[in-house]
């Protein structure tokens, strides 16, 4: 079905018939390829996170209920499945993250972020244990993806002298270390908020911020 529109232009004597036609929805087999792929991710994210990455491209299909042949109509392989995964993983994660601190104070903006992304984890394990068991996603998520905050967060809060000490290889692994240890807690259940504030605490005295100020600041970013 078409919309037209005339319009008379009097300065230059002129009709001019403009035809619009709405936004094709999509089709039932559009839906349904849809809907089965999102099947085999679901079930890929499952798998590893049962198995780690030393799973079978059956297992998948298995799981979601489809052929061996039918995966193939969706992922040319188990590497374009697995580049699916982190993609859908990052996203899925960076949709609980939502929108950015938005504080100009690195400390605050470090913690608070910090803080909001174990809550993240802990409100959606299965996806978190596939994070867990895929070297390549953790990666992903925290250099290029919704945890690259953290890198990002240290070396401005250096650059603005907020943050003291020397924001180098070594400091870097061990905040992002950390961080990814307390995300494994948060699956299993294992943090509450005395935890979280410990932890972030403790890693904003490593970058240089005096303990009072640093136990304040973590106390405000759990309790946000």
């Amino acid at each position: 079905m078409f919309d037209i529109f005339v319009i008379f232009d009097e300065n230059v004597n002129r009709m001019t018939v403009s035809v619009t036609t709405p936004p094709i929805p999509l089709s039932r087999g559009h839906k349904k390829r849809s809907r089965t792929r999102q099947l085999l991710l679901d079930a890929a994210m499952q798998v590893v996170a049962e198995a780690g990455e030393g799973f079978s491209l059956r297992e998948v299909t298995s799981a979601a209920g489809v052929s061996h042949g039918t995966f193939y109509n969706y992922f040319r392989d188990r590497e374009d499945l697995m580049d699916a995964v982190v993609l859908h993983t990052a996203e899925t994660f960076a949709a609980r993250l939502q929108t950015e601190v938005d504080t100009p104070d690195q400390a605050v903006r470090f913690a608070e972020s910090s803080a909001r992304a174990l809550r993240a984890s802990a409100a959606s394990p299965g996806t978190m244990r596939a994070v867990l068991r895929l070297e390549s996603v953790q990666r992903d998520l925290l250099i290029s993806g919704p945890l690259s905050y953290l890198h990002a967060n240290l070396v401005d809060g250096h650059r603005a002298g907020r943050f003291t000490s020397v924001i180098d290889d070594a400091t870097i692994d061990v905040v992002l270390g950390a961080m990814l240890l307390a995300v494994r807690r948060a699956v299993d259940g294992e943090t509450d908020d005395d935890y979280v504030s410990t932890l972030l605490e403790r890693l904003l005295m490593t970058l240089g911020i005096e303990a009072g100020e640093a136990r304040r600041i973590a106390a405000a970013a759990v309790s946000s």
